[in-house]
């Protein structure tokens, strides 16, 4: 698949990504790091929660204390754990205090661009509102050492280092779409598909008719897939590459770049549906003029066989720019 409206990402869909969820106590990590997981879950990825609550206190980081040194080894055995499950492939996210730079930083080193760190950024006055188990109560009443926001600092990142910051009193679906989006954007998460029209045809060559079949499904639904069957050798009406026909639909629809992608098909020759599954079939009527092009009247002008798609045919064939 060719998404001509994307920036080609660093790195392919498949991929795995880390997102580090890190904030004071009770800032929301947790509960906005579980919401996450189901969405991700929710587009197909298979995902590994690491919750500084749970499996990591608990299993990986038993007899650890709360030391800066103790929860450095900490967030440095979650970041293996974490770059681990990325270079497999998986997408797991990570919810834990984490206070200090430095030791994200070894993790931000150790995952590299598959790393997000998300800064979950709620004032200590609506962390100790919340405070679920009471740890800032018994920190104020010296009953507690070592508690982040209290008497130990929690450390902000670089602005320029740092992926991204939400709001921890922002509603937790907003805040996921915001972390999902900013995936999306980096390339880490496909995108969620939005209404589309298919075209399909052998494209050769692609020509006005096309083009306005084209503007059309444009205005109907908003996105164009156009799919090119790939018969190219088959016989004499098939003189065109699927990267010929693809760069020439890209330069006829330039103005349109990021409302359509081309899609290489099998060369399909019949479509078999059954009862209505949320699709329609439509045929467009374009006009006598727009519909008595030919592409098989265009071909029997150009000299094309064993040619690339140059200026030789092109400028034989009427085509819209």
């Amino acid at each position: 698949m060719t998404a001509i409206n994307l920036i080609a990402p660093k790195r392919k869909i498949s991929d795995g990504f880390c997102v580090w969820l890190t904030g004071l106590p009770a800032a929301g990590k947790t509960t906005i790091a579980k919401a996450l997981q189901t969405e991700l879950e929710k587009r197909g990825r298979v995902v590994t929660m690491l919750d500084g609550d749970g499996a990591m206190r608990q299993v990986l980081s038993t007899g650890l204390g709360f030391t800066k040194d103790d929860r450095d080894l900490n967030v440095r055995r979650a970041g293996f754990v974490a770059g681990e499950v990325v270079r497999h492939g998986g997408a797991v996210i990570c919810a834990l205090v984490s206070p200090y730079a430095d030791a994200r930083g070894f993790v931000r080193r150790m995952i590299d661009t598959a790393f997000v760190e998300v800064y979950v950024q709620t004032p200590l006055h609506v962390c100790e509102k919340r405070d679920p188990k009471g740890l800032y109560r018994r920190a104020r009443a010296g009953e507690l050492e070592h508690m982040t926001g209290i008497d130990d600092p929690y450390e902000e990142s670089d602005p320029h280092v740092l992926n991204l910051q939400i709001d921890g009193e922002r509603p937790v679906e907003k805040n996921v779409c915001v972390i999902a989006t900013y995936l999306e954007n980096r390339g880490l998460l496909e995108r969620v598909s939005n209404p589309a029209a298919l075209m399909i045809g052998r494209y050769q060559p692609w020509h006005d008719g096309h083009r306005a079949l084209f503007m059309q499904a444009l205005e109907m639904e908003g996105y164009v897939v156009i799919g090119v069957r790939e018969t190219y050798g088959l016989s004499d009406k098939n003189p065109f590459t699927f990267a010929e026909v693809k760069a020439r639909i890209e330069e006829s629809l330039s103005a349109f770049v990021g409302s359509f992608e081309i899609r290489r098909l099998p060369n399909i020759t019949n479509i078999v549906y059954g009862r209505d599954v949320g699709y329609r079939i439509t045929r467009v009527g374009l006009g006598p003029e727009i519909e008595g092009i030919s592409a098989t009247q265009i071909r029997s002008t150009l000299n094309v066989v064993g040619k690339p798609y140059g200026v030789e045919w092109k400028d034989q064939v009427r085509l819209s720019s």
